[in-house]
């Protein structure tokens, strides 16, 4: 079952605000001498005029603008229950899975977290983050909810190298098992092949295919195994827009867990080609909303 999503702001206080000014007020003092950037490459962009001071302060106050009134975040969660899922395939569950189901007395969970950055068409993001801290009413800290499985994890890298919607999914192992994504193939019976091996993958998946929003970016991974978990996009390519990112996980719950929340802090550089010059001291927005986990019935 799906929990209400929530939309939130991400934005700097006021102290934020102000460290934020002295930085811009020194970038412009820098850029006004029209040494420090010229002929510089920046990503996609090459600057290779720099605006006059009255133009810099006014590109300067457009950050701060969107800096105070913030951006806006709307996170969701969905959650399913994995044992029945196995049970309704008729297929057995992993051993280890089955002993900690049975003997240990954990349940399992397939959660979905996703969350879109609203802004504005001529904006994108330049870095986005999820923190998340799981949080649950076990009262023993031996016994805590923790993720067996996360999607992304850091072998997971090389799957972030172009902008496209892909797909996931849960096997029998209850492993999370990507199909192979190549955007160009080099052969026709390489085409053929890849096809049949994914479609093939696709049949045994448990749960899924659940569409998954790839992003050209570097990524860091931080918690597998953890109650704190992050992600880091660092974005290569412009996104405009709403701009969706997931991230699921297998959880491992105790069965006398009835509460599980997730703390979620929320951030993202924004960008503009305007505010390009000041890409250096972009300020992060952040926000945090405790987001429910919905679990099932006992």
């Amino acid at each position: 079952m799906a929990a209400e999503p929530r939309e939130l702001t991400a934005y700097l206080k006021e102290d934020e605000i102000d460290l934020l000014q002295d930085k811009l007020d020194i970038a412009i003092k820098r850029l006004a001498s029209k040494t420090s950037f010229r002929g510089r490459q920046e990503r996609q962009w090459e600057i290779t005029d720099i605006p006059e001071r009255a133009e810099l302060e006014a590109r300067a106050q457009e950050v701060v603008k969107i800096a105070k009134t913030g951006v806006r975040i709307a996170p969701f969660v969905e959650s399913r229950p994995l044992v029945p899922l196995f049970k309704a395939a008729k297929i057995d569950l992993p051993s280890i899975v089955r002993i900690d189901h049975e003997q240990m007395r954990y349940n399992f969970y397939c959660v979905e977290s996703t969350f879109s950055i609203l802004l504005a068409q001529d904006q994108f993001p330049l870095v986005a983050e999820l923190d998340m801290l799981l949080i649950d009413d076990a009262k023993s800290a031996a016994r805590s909810t923790r993720p067996l499985r996360l999607f992304p994890d850091r072998k997971d890298k090389h799957f972030f190298t172009a902008d496209i919607e892909g797909e996931i999914g849960i096997d029998a192992q209850m492993a999370i098992a990507v199909p192979e994504m190549n955007i160009e193939l080099p052969s026709l019976l390489q085409t053929h092949a890849k096809l049949a091996a994914n479609t093939q993958l696709k049949a045994n998946f448990v749960v899924g295919p659940l569409t998954f929003p790839f992003r050209r970016a570097a990524i860091e991974v931080v918690g597998e195994s953890d109650q704190q978990i992050f992600w880091r996009y660092n974005l290569q390519s412009e996104l405009t827009g709403v701009n969706l990112f997931k991230s699921v996980l297998i959880l491992k719950v105790p069965q006398e867990v009835h509460s599980v929340r997730i703390e979620a802090t929320l951030s993202v550089v924004p960008c503009s080609h305007r505010w390009v010059f000041f890409r250096d001291v972009l300020p992060k927005l952040s926000d945090t909303k405790l987001l429910v986990v919905e679990l099932a019935s006992t």
